[in-house]
């Protein structure tokens, strides 16, 4: 998956308790590596803690190599959630005898994320209902999975920090998780829109600048988007019919292709509902 930094700034002088990645299902760590020495590391509640004294505005970072993977089951309590409202659910399971945890940590995409834990096993209500409005929401990583996964799994590309007692206090954590080394698709990006520009005001660039973007995204996103045109082909139009559009603004612009678009757009967001199929929790 390769190697990654997380980091934090601290906001005012003293000791700042932070944890650190470790080996947990679904994500394997190694080569870790801080940028400054912590008073103490030790273990607590599962979690792996380390101790740092820092000025005002100074940072720590944390190197890592990272190899992730998706974590499915199917445990019995599934069935009764789907019969509750998602908001609802960790209450309902912490009645029922279930340990219940809050899970914080990143998706990576660099965005901070929390999550449950029943048992040790995942629970994200947020991308649950995220997925079951928005099936592409996700692309970016790569993966486009049933929302039903999310009871019990989750799709593997996470990284879990710390555990908490539910209910109970958000705890610090690192502010920033970045890959480290060049990462060519932002540039592409950049270099692509860049060139829309430029042919939206009449300098047409031809399709050379665009091209290399849509190469690396169809490596990214390629298998994620076969799998969600059998699910729902028209969020996968959508797709299709933007870059197509934003072709032809570089070389011959087409204004039915963003017709197309926007009504594609309009649609998938005006009935969200509509996004997934209805499937039992034993097809998830």
């Amino acid at each position: 998956m390769g190697h990654w930094v997380l980091r934090f700034r601290a906001a005012h002088a003293g000791e700042y308790l932070l944890p650190l990645p470790q080996d947990l299902p679904g994500q394997r760590v190694t080569g870790l590596a801080l940028t400054r020495k912590a008073l103490e590391t030790y273990g607590a509640q599962e979690n792996l803690l380390a101790r740092f004294p820092l000025e005002e505005g100074e940072v720590v970072e944390v190197r890592f190599r990272l190899q992730t993977a998706p974590l499915k089951a199917s445990p019995p309590w599934r069935e009764v959630l789907l019969k509750e409202p998602p908001e609802a659910w960790p209450g309902i399971l912490a009645h029922l005898g279930h340990r219940v945890e809050r899970a914080y940590g990143f998706l990576l995409s660099g965005r901070p994320h929390a999550w449950y834990l029943v048992d040790g096993l995942p629970l994200d209500p947020l991308l649950y209902q995220t997925l079951q409005e928005n099936p592409t929401h996700l692309l970016p990583l790569g993966v486009a999975p049933e929302p039903h996964l999310y009871l019990g799994g989750h799709e593997g590309k996470r990284l879990l920090l710390l555990r908490t007692p539910w209910p109970g206090g958000e705890e610090p954590l690192w502010q920033e998780l970045h890959p480290l080394g060049f990462q060519p698709l932002p540039f592409l990006r950049g270099l692509a829109f860049a060139s829309l520009g430029v042919s939206a005001l009449g300098l047409a660039t031809g399709p050379w600048f665009y091209l290399p973007y849509l190469g690396a995204l169809i490596l990214q996103q390629g298998p994620a988007l076969k799998k969600l045109f059998l699910r729902t082909p028209r969020h996968v139009l959508e797709s299709l019919f933007f870059h197509a559009f934003a072709l032809s603004v570089t070389v011959n612009p087409r204004p039915e292709l963003g017709l197309g678009y926007l009504a594609l757009f309009l649609w998938n967001r005006l009935r969200p509902s509509a996004a997934t199929p209805k499937e039992s929790p034993e097809e998830a």
